[in-house]
């Protein structure tokens, strides 16, 4: 009898159990699911939006979808920036209703409509999906307290009701707001190839090998990756600041600056299939921008100066600035040269102790040796010239393991000091100060006998 008891408690605890799941925690949720969804404006999914309209007084707006890219119909044909016009489908969906101001019957009047700024609304939402057309939603006049906008939507329940005037602000973009404004669109990272030339700048070309860049014009030289990287950088993240003209023809390009041979011009080679992108800059309009085009498209259009000066800037500034590639944790040898004589030549054990073995063999000062690695592997060059050769005022010979030793020549010049190394044709001038670091003489790194070394030796 206990046992029956107990059962039938069990059976009576456990409907009890689903009917608060599904009824009260589970059908709860689906119940404030829907009530979210009724005070949204149109109820959909913004992955199914494939079209979006936007009719304004002066303009009408119209983008679609055109597989994962979205591009600009009207009222010019461009692309569109896709990030823009999906955070705006994404604001239509998060918009909702806050009250009802007129309901449907009293809706329908004329001077209902005009009394809120319905009959000619500022702007038209109509979105396509899928499945077919959704409700236009019409916003009108803002309410007297300006934190509300009225709204009315299409179909069978035109009613006028109001959302946050903020909510309206986020969906009030003109053409410009969601436009491609991208300057030159590429991935930085796909550029194998670059060759800047114009009228107001010196020509320079840069070849991609794997990661590495090199200048191959004016001089083949090493160039400074991060000075490359930050080009690429600048020129794929600006935006176009104003378009001017949709359709240019050649005496307006004249006008622009961007006939014939523009002040500024760069092509770029992208990918294995090397497709070129170009982008042009022509004459500044008088207020610290320039007209620019992008040869893919045929709008001119605006830019702001830094991107410019980026452009412009002297091939000097792409060029290595730390000329020595070395790995000062592998070097095992050094060898100092002055004029032609030894000054000096040490080895590395593999404590890590240097030891001086010309002109005799002795304890070397390791910390300093240590710090002429680190001086060579950070000096930076302030100007350059072509490499002269010749056997150098200093030669520094560093050399790791088995491999050969890499000869380091300094050279004094017209009161200027230059670096020459034996794998680049390219002379570095650098700050005297940075060399009297390196000037190094066979006291400076030799380790003197300590008192009680001296009195072993003598005894």
């Amino acid at each position: 009898m206990k046992f029956k008891t107990n059962l039938v408690i069990g059976v009576i605890f456990a409907l009890l159990s689903a009917f608060v799941y599904f009824h009260e925690i589970k059908g709860g949720q689906e119940r404030r699911e829907a009530a979210e969804r009724s005070k949204r404006l149109l109820d959909f999914k913004e992955s199914e939006v494939n079209r979006l309209v936007l009719v304004r007084p002066e303009e009408q707006i119209e983008i679609e979808r055109n597989g994962t890219a979205w591009r600009l119909l009207a009222p010019v044909e461009d692309g569109a920036d896709g990030q823009a016009v999906e955070r705006y489908v994404r604001n239509v969906a998060e918009s909702e209703r806050e009250k009802v101001v007129a309901d449907s019957a009293e809706a329908g009047s004329a001077d209902v409509a005009a009394r809120y700024g319905l009959d000619q609304p500022r702007l038209k939402v109509i979105l396509q999906t899928e499945s077919g057309l959704l409700d236009t939603l019409s916003f009108g006049a803002d309410a007297p307290t300006d934190r509300f906008t009225y709204v009315q939507k299409s179909g069978s329940n035109p009613e006028i009701f109001v959302v946050r005037a903020w909510r309206f602000d986020n969906l009030d973009k003109d053409v410009f707001d969601l436009r491609d404004r991208s300057v030159l669109t590429f991935g930085k990272n796909d550029v194998i190839e670059a060759t800047r030339s114009g009228r107001d700048v010196a020509g320079l070309s840069l070849s991609r090998e794997g990661a590495e860049w090199t200048l191959v014009e004016p001089v083949a030289a090493r160039a400074e990756q991060s000075a490359i990287d930050g080009l690429f950088t600048k020129i794929e993240t600006s935006e176009i600041v104003a378009f001017v003209d949709e359709a240019p023809k050649e005496d307006d390009l004249a006008e622009y600056g961007l006939a014939d041979r523009s002040s500024i011009e760069w092509s770029l080679l992208i990918g294995a299939e090397r497709v070129e992108k170009r982008l042009a800059i022509g004459r500044d309009d008088g207020e610290g921008r320039y007209f620019a085009r992008d040869a893919s498209r045929p709008q001119v259009f605006l830019v702001d100066s830094t991107l410019v000066q980026r452009l412009a800037q002297n091939v000097d500034a792409l060029r290595e600035k730390n000329p020595l590639h070395i790995d000062r944790e592998s070097i095992d040898r050094i060898e100092f040269e002055r004029g032609g004589s030894l000054v000096f030549s040490a080895n590395r054990d593999t404590s890590g102790t240097w030891r001086l073995d010309q002109p005799v063999g002795e304890e070397a000062k390791s910390w300093k040796l240590n710090a002429l690695l680190t001086d060579l592997q950070s000096i930076e060059a302030v100007g350059y010239a072509a490499t002269q050769g010749g056997p150098g005022q200093l030669v520094v010979r560093l050399q790791g393991g088995e491999s050969s030793a890499h000869e380091v020549r300094f050279h004094l010049r017209d009161g200027e000091i230059y670096l020459e190394q034996s794998d680049d044709r390219s002379a570095y001038r650098i700050d005297p100060d940075a060399f009297a670091d390196i000037d190094l003489d066979f006291e400076d790194v030799r380790q003197k006998p300590t008192q009680s070394d001296s009195t072993s030796i003598d005894g």
